[in-house]
């Protein structure tokens, strides 16, 4: 059945819980029983209650009680996330629980005593959710100050839930098991809680094969706040379990090769990523709590257990043991400068044992934190730190010193530890520092021409990332430099195809933080003729996302078009359109621009961008056309529309339009327009006549001639008009200059010619209004009356819409108009003439105020018009009679009252007058009553269709 089914089914009502409570339980709780009714928790609550009040609970078995209390215990804690323990009859309980308003941790504790006191045996999920619970009480008191009374029932509540988790931590390795219990003692800072969690946690790693993250993370967390107060028995209990751990991994591995397993399989490959001390102490971290595979081995995995054997073994003092392992956590969990430079620098007894492989340990780690640490606070830009950073390095390199002496560290190793020398010495600023690493690397022998003979590939691999290392560093202490930079790699070595790759590793490199130099070398690389890896492109890409110039994404985009994937492409297109709005007002606006045109022509040539960046691509285009860049932006569109038809939506095409015009590029509104008529025909025939208008009031005569055959007759005749006269632009002379001509051609036209009244409206809004009388005067004799009324009213409304006269003056030249209309011409005013007299009236605000208002539309409701709710008898307003206005003298409200054309514009007028002179009640009645009319209206169109298809 589904879920809406589930939902839709009726809960029960409060006689049905009353009596058969226990009955309703058992048919919830019984997987399978066909009720797929939804309870709330309260609903649940009171039937568990109703039960336990008659004695009925008894007859729940031991599975029906342990859905209660796993049930419970979800309401307890108050979430719905998946769990080891959930039970399936969650999603049938309704609604979120307050958990600080209403507890039912009761109710898990009642369920659970009544099993026991059945007979019954807890299982690990009673269990689970007990622990749960008492863990809940627990941080309940530790997130408040407590007294001697609260540490008590602290204890008894952590007592509690130990005794629960030891019953089930053999059972389940879960994280939703372990991660709560032991993230609440370590929230104690309580050393007694502490000394207990460092034993569990040494029961943890050694009986689980996979360490969860979230339970290395407490492990982390145990150490960096609590590592120099643990006991030193809690200590070696950790560093041991850890020691087994490794061991039987040993075994293991030891064990699949003897058995004639298939050999391991080196999962590195160094095209792809390069080993730096980063991802050295990933691996070694990986070694200690997960179990890698046979197939995931590493070529360097016997050198990395070697170390960890050297290390951990229990034949080393126990602080070189925990200082290892607080290297790891402080890696894993990196926080500040000054705790990192503390650990890192305090070695305590190793400074006396001088181990290599301690010395080693500490390097890799202790780099790799400090990288960690650069790159989440982005220390490439000066930084109080820095001294800080620079001494911490200092110390490193003096233990690098010693390692070296040893001559035990493979030469990938070494070399991705001097690789990160010259990067965090370079971002620091200690030139002297780099010169030491460059020193010791030709000591080492780790580069120049003989370090390449009889080398494997992977060798070289790391040597290239060292020297793209030692590169990059130079960039950043003496800028960017040609000359620099291509002596550097000619030392080096003089093969092409590993400069190339040297230099797309620094691009790489330095695309996180600092993009001008990794645009630098790009130019270098382009002068020297250099191919860059498509790789590097895209991190450059993904970088401009987070910081850089406009200017220079742009640049990026124009000059390595090429080479950029399209995924680059679409992501640079992105970071233009959100950052061009905000240069517009830049003085290199224009240059700006001019990069944007270069870098999208011919970009969608053979490949339409994604959707998701439609919009952002709609708001280039346009950018671009207002900014006299038309043509170009109408090619990407046509090259889009090319490959993807649809892609651009009609809205897009028509705005597109409007700005062409708006900026008078008609040869590509006209190109715009071949587009859409092929995509969207209606949307075509709308724009056409738009674009045609505008161009011949323009004055573009020539693109305005192309359509004439596809317009229609009304446009056809406007056009043929101003070609016949040559009309020049509007733009050119103004528009009463430009309409000396309309009123002869107007006396040539017939008025029942579409276009005819067109015309006549644009001869009164260039101001000719004498004009226009005698064209009415001329037309009214042959007119029929209906034709005469629609030609008055359209002259009516030209008048009063001039600029002046106003107010007064304005309205009595209205009034005194339609007399010598009706008298002379036989003009018969309707309801459209009302309505234009009232608009001037209410545009005299001086005189028509909100009172005089609401009396004029009390005596409108009088004349005929549809009051709503009201009537003639029970007026809309109350306001003091003030005599029949003179509108109502001057015309007669006989004629028939017209809900669109005549109610809804005039009752709009009233809103917008009301609202103008702050009588927001009046303007509200108002509406009511226009919406009252307007239902009546649609309900009466419905009856009339209704019996039209019952007629036919």
């Amino acid at each position: 059945m589904s879920v809406r089914a589930d939902r839709a089914a009726p809960l029960l009502s409060s006689t049905q819980v009353d009596t058969v409570a226990i009955d309703a339980l058992r048919s919830f709780l019984s997987q399978g029983s066909g009720d797929i009714r939804i309870y709330t928790a309260n609903k649940l609550r009171r039937l568990y209650r109703s039960a336990e009040w008659r004695g009925q609970l008894g007859q729940l078995d031991s599975s029906m009680l342990s859905t209660l209390i796993s049930i419970f215990g979800s309401l307890c804690i108050g979430t719905r996330e998946t769990c080891a323990y959930d039970s399936p009859l969650l999603s049938r309980v309704q609604g979120e629980v307050d958990v600080g308003r209403r507890s039912y941790s009761s109710f898990v504790l009642n369920a659970a005593s009544l099993k026991m006191q059945l007979g019954m045996v807890l299982t690990d999920s009673d269990r689970f959710w007990l622990m749960r619970v008492a863990l809940a009480g627990a941080e309940a008191l530790i997130s408040r100050s407590f007294d001697k009374a609260s540490q008590k029932q602290l204890a008894v509540l952590i007592n509690r839930a130990r005794n629960h988790y030891c019953a089930i931590r053999s059972h389940s390795f879960h994280p939703g098991v372990h991660v709560p219990y032991l993230q609440a003692l370590l929230n104690t800072d309580d050393l007694r809680y502490v000394e207990i969690l460092a034993k569990d946690m040494s029961y943890v790693f050694r009986t689980h094969r996979y360490c969860h993250p979230e339970t290395l993370q407490v492990f982390y967390q145990l150490i960096l706040k609590h590592g120099t107060t643990l006991s030193r028995r809690s200590r070696e209990a950790i560093v041991s379990s850890i020691w087994i751990r490794l061991q039987e991994a040993h075994r293991e591995n030891l064990q699949s090769e003897s058995s004639g397993a298939t050999p391991g399989i080196d999962t590195y490959h160094p095209d792809h990523h390069p080993v730096d001390v980063s991802w050295v102490a990933r691996y070694v971290s990986a070694l200690l709590f997960q179990l890698l595979d046979c197939r995931s081995q590493h070529r360097h995995r016997s050198w990395f257990m070697e170390e960890l054997f050297a290390v951990l073994s229990p034949s080393q003092e126990l602080s070189q043991r925990w200082m290892a392992m607080t290297l790891v956590a402080l890696f894993q969990s990196c926080s500040s400068v000054a705790i990192t430079g503390s650990a890192l620098l305090d070695d305590g007894p190793l400074e006396q044992l001088r181990s290599p492989a301690a010395a080693c340990w500490q390097v890799i780690f202790g780099l790799a934190t400090v990288e960690k640490l650069l790159k989440a606070s982005a220390l490439s830009r000066p930084f109080p730190e820095r001294d800080g950073i620079r001494d911490i390095l200092r110390a490193l390199y003096g233990k690098w010193l010693q390692v070296v002496n040893a001559l035990t560290v493979p030469r990938d190793i070494a070399c991705a530890v001097m690789a990160s020398f010259f990067k965090i010495a370079s971002i620091v600023h200690d030139s002297s520092l780099v010169e030491g690493c460059l020193a010791l690397c030709d000591l080492g022998m780790l580069w120049g021409p003989a370090s390449f003979n009889g080398v494997a590939n992977h060798n070289v691999h790391s040597n290239t990332f060292m020297s793209a290392q030692y590169v990059a560093a130079l960039l950043r202490l003496h800028g960017s430099n040609t000359d620099m930079v291509l002596r550097t790699i000619d030392a080096i070595s003089t093969d092409v195809q590993w400069q190339c790759g040297v230099l797309s590793t620094v691009v790489r490199e330095l695309a996180l933080t600092e993009l001008e130099l990794a645009m630098a070398v790009l130019d270098i690389a382009k002068k020297a003729g250099m191919a860059i890896d498509p790789g590097s492109f895209d991190a450059l890409a993904v970088s401009f996302t987070r910081g850089g110039t406009l200017e220079q994404a742009l640049r990026l985009l124009k000059d390595w078009k090429s080479q950029l994937s399209q995924e680059s492409r679409d992501v640079l297109v992105g970071v233009v359109a959100v950052r061009i709005r905000d240069a517009k007002q830049d003085r290199s606006f224009s240059k700006i621009l001019a990069l944007l045109v270069d870098a999208i022509a011919g970009l969608y040539d053979f490949q339409s961008p994604p959707t998701h960046l439609r919009k952002r691509l709609e708001g280039l285009l346009l950018i671009c056309c207002q900014h006299g860049h038309a043509s170009q932006a109408v090619n990407v569109v046509c090259d889009i529309t090319r490959n993807t038809p649809k892609y651009f939506l009609p809205t897009f095409f028509r705005g597109l339009c409007s700005t062409l015009l708006r900026h008078r590029q008609f040869k590509s509104a006209v190109k715009v327009l071949a587009v859409v008529k092929s995509l969207y025909p209606t949307i075509a025939r709308q724009l056409l006549h738009v674009v045609a208008n505008t161009a011949t009031r323009a004055g573009a005569t020539r693109v305005a001639e192309g359509f004439h055959g596809q317009l229609n007759r009304s446009t056809s005749l406007y056009l043929r008009y101003r070609a016949h006269f040559r009309l020049p632009s509007e733009r050119r002379i103004p528009r009463n200059l430009l309409s000396l001509k309309l009123s002869s051609f107007l006396c040539n036209l017939s008025h029942k010619d579409p276009t005819f009244d067109y015309l006549f409206g644009e001869l009164l809004k260039s101001g000719r209004v004498g004009a226009a009388k005698r064209i009415f005067a001329r037309v009214a004799p042959v007119a029929s009356p209906s034709r005469r009324t629609d030609l008055g009213n359209l002259l009516l409304h030209g008048v009063s819409t001039q600029p002046t006269p106003r107010n007064r003056r304005r309205l009595r030249k209205l009034l005194s108009l339609i007399e010598d209309l009706t008298g002379q011409c036989g003009f018969q005013p309707d309801r459209v003439t009302v309505n234009i007299i009232i608009k001037a009236m209410i545009s005299w605000r001086t005189m028509f105020d909100n009172v005089r208002l609401r009396s004029l539309f009390n005596h409108l409701i009088r004349g005929g018009y549809p009051p709503g709710d009201y009537s003639s008898q029970t007026l809309p307003f109350e306001s003091p009679s003030a005599g029949r206005p003179l509108v109502m003298e001057k015309i007669g409200l006989s004629s028939h009252v017209d809900f669109e054309r005549h109610v809804r514009p005039l009752y709009r007028m009233f809103v917008k007058a009301f609202y103008v002179r702050g009588d927001v009640e009046a303007a509200r009645r108002v509406a009511e009553i226009l919406s009252v009319e307007e239902g009546r209206y649609k309900c009466v169109n419905a009856k009339e269709r209704e019996h039209d298809l019952g007629a036919s």
